[in-house]
Formats: C-alpha cells, sequence, structure tokens
C-alpha cells in the first residue's frame, strides 16, 4: 500500500475474498429445505382457505336464520261431521194381541210370557161370563147380572174383558141389561198377569160415569172384578190408569188402593 491506497496485490486480495463471498451467497438452495417450505405454505393456504369456507357458509345461514319471516301456525280445517243415524221410526201397530195404545214396557210384559195357563186351551172359542147391570125400582145401585159370551180360546181372559167394555148386545138391551161401558174396548191397554193376581189397565176411564155417580164400585169394579176372576188362575184382579192404581182407585172410585 503506498500513500493510504491498496497497493495491487492488496487491491486483488480483496476482490477475490468478496468474489468467494458473493459465490457462497449466490450458492443454490437446498432443495430439502424449500419442499419442507413448500408443503409448510400449502398447509398454511389450506387452512386458510378452510376458514374462508366455513366464513361464507357460516355467514348465509346466520342471515337466512335472522331473516326468515316468522309464520302463524296454521289451524287444520275441522272435520266435517257425518249425519247423525236417524232414530228408526216405530212401526205404528204392535203385536196382533196387543191394543195400539199399549206402551212399549206393556207389550214387552205382555209378549213377554204366558198369560194363562199352558193347560188352558187356545184353540178355537169359549164361553165365558159377563157382568151387566139391571136397574132395581127403589134401589140406588143397579143389580148385577151374568149373561154369556162366545169368546176367543186364545188369551180368553182378557178377551173377555174387551168384550164387556164393548157393551151390552141389542139383545140385551131388550132383555132390560145395561152397563157403564159402550163401545170403550179402546180405552183398555193390556192386562197383565203375575202369578195368579191380574191387572187391567187402561188410557182412561174419563165420562164414562156421571160425575154426580155415587154407583163407582157397582158400575165399574165389579163388573170387571168378576169378569176376571171368574176363571180359575186369577185369584185377585185389580186396575189402573196408564199404570197408576191410584188413578183407579182413588181418582175414580173414591176410595183406596188395596193392600
Amino acid at each position: 500500500m503506498t500513500d493510504g491506497i491498496p497497493d495491487g496485490e492488496a487491491m486483488r486480495d480483496a476482490l477475490r475474498r468478496m468474489a468467494g463471498t458473493a459465490a457462497d451467497t449466490a450458492r443454490p438452495p437446498d432443495l430439502g429445505d424449500l419442499s419442507h417450505r413448500a408443503r409448510r405454505r400449502r398447509v398454511r393456504s389450506v387452512a386458510a382457505a378452510g376458514l374462508v369456507a366455513a366464513a361464507m357458509v357460516a355467514v348465509p345461514v346466520g342471515v337466512g336464520v335472522t331473516a326468515a319471516p316468522t309464520r302463524e301456525p296454521r289451524l287444520a280445517a275441522p272435520a266435517p261431521t257425518a249425519p247423525a243415524a236417524q232414530a228408526p221410526v216405530p212401526s205404528p201397530s204392535g203385536p196382533a194381541d196387543v191394543p195400539p195404545t199399549a206402551t212399549a214396557s206393556a207389550r214387552t210384559t205382555e209378549t213377554g210370557g204366558p198369560i194363562q195357563p199352558a193347560t188352558e186351551p187356545t184353540i178355537g172359542t169359549r164361553q165365558v161370563k159377563l157382568f151387566l147391570l139391571r136397574e132395581q125400582a127403589g134401589q140406588r145401585c143397579p143389580q148385577i147380572v151374568a149373561v154369556t159370551r162366545e169368546v176367543p180360546a186364545r188369551s180368553v181372559a182378557r178377551e173377555a174383558l174387551r168384550a164387556l167394555l164393548d157393551g151390552p148386545t141389542p139383545a140385551d138391551r131388550a132383555a132390560g141389561l145395561t152397563s157403564a161401558f159402550d163401545g170403550d174396548a179402546h180405552r183398555f191397554r193390556y192386562l197383565k198377569l203375575d202369578g195368579t193376581n191380574a191387572r187391567a189397565d187402561f188410557t182412561d176411564l174419563d165420562g164414562i160415569l156421571a160425575p154426580d155417580d155415587s154407583c163407582e164400585k157397582t158400575k165399574l169394579l165389579e163388573p170387571m172384578r168378576r169378569t176376571l176372576e171368574q176363571f180359575g188362575w186369577i185369584t185377585q184382579a185389580r186396575f189402573s190408569v196408564r199404570g197408576d192404581q191410584r188413578a183407579f182407585y182413588v181418582g175414580i172410585l173414591h176410595d183406596q188402593v188395596p193392600d
């Protein structure tokens, strides 16, 4: 070096050192290191892409939840109601051996069992007694007189009572016989037998006797009672109006219901 300026040899040494350093610096990178760095970048890229995709999916869902309008609950229309089954119209005609005015319970009782002993005939006709009235001079109440009739053998006690309610025949009237009954069989409802007890029921007995007639038992009770009790299987005959014995014994006879 001369006068503070490096000589040629020193300059060349410095240049060689700088060239070596530059060569070292310019040396190609290690391939393994580059591969490792590339894998790390891909992992970071994939993770970042996943986060972005998740964010993109989450945002619409969130927006959909908050932006969806609230719907009112929709009520189902009521089911149509099927028309109620119409009750069958009862036939106006009852059993052949029951009056049309008899109630359903009376029909059941009337047809639910025998109305006379099995030993009694049921074919043809039978001769029975009916009890009519004959006025007596000087007597307040009439005399009770028996006459004979032919009635069906089937349900003979009931047929005898109906014949009594029909009233006297022209021949009876010609003989001076009368009755409180005259064409009143339509008032009869049923004859109920309970062992040896019988009860005859009526729709009404209005107008049979005059309001001031005091011979109720002679004109009403006795002819019916004797007509029914002539049969050996009936020991006691009772009577009622629409099932009420008081209506007959108290309301019509002005008496009390027998024990």
